[in-house]
């Protein structure tokens, strides 16, 4: 391996260790509630999807029918999160509730200060130089996710 990839591995490493401290600290978002990262990033992906059932919020992070069924209870328990029954018993959808959605608020602001520096970065690159940063990204993820598949 030469020495540029290896730094730019290294550096990837660096910004996965600094993100899992920064999802470690719980934060509270104005409801008097320290949430952790697993449960910003649940009401997040349903604050995002409307009316999203556990089996596709599952599939869209990434996790077990039984992770996600543990989050959203320990959020509903909370109030974050309402149930609501579909046609099918079986299926249960997902929403916000009031307290959610300032919780999702507050999270879409603190990733737009969080990642405002990538905005300029994104601004000033050439259309060639985004696409390269796309294809990066989602091979970086296509590669996670299968290594989580084989955990």
């Amino acid at each position: 391996m030469d020495n540029e990839l290896q730094t730019l591995i290294d550096l990837f490493l660096k910004i996965l260790h600094l993100y899992s401290i920064i999802g470690r600290k719980p934060k509270d978002y104005g409801t008097g509630d320290l949430l952790y990262f697993a449960e910003i990033h649940t009401i997040t992906m349903v604050g995002k999807n409307k009316e999203i059932n556990m089996t596709q919020l599952a599939e869209l992070m990434g996790v077990t029918k039984g992770a996600i069924s543990q989050t959203i209870r320990k959020l509903v328990t909370k109030k974050y999160i309402m149930k609501s029954n579909t046609n099918n018993r079986k299926e249960i959808n997902l929403r916000l509730s009031d307290k959610g959605q300032k919780v999702y608020n507050g999270q879409k602001s603190f990733q737009k200060e969080v990642f405002k520096f990538a905005e300029t970065l994104y601004e000033r690159a050439r259309p060639e130089e985004r696409e390269l940063v796309r294809r990066l990204f989602i091979a970086i993820t296509d590669n996670m996710r299968e290594r989580v598949r084989q955990l």
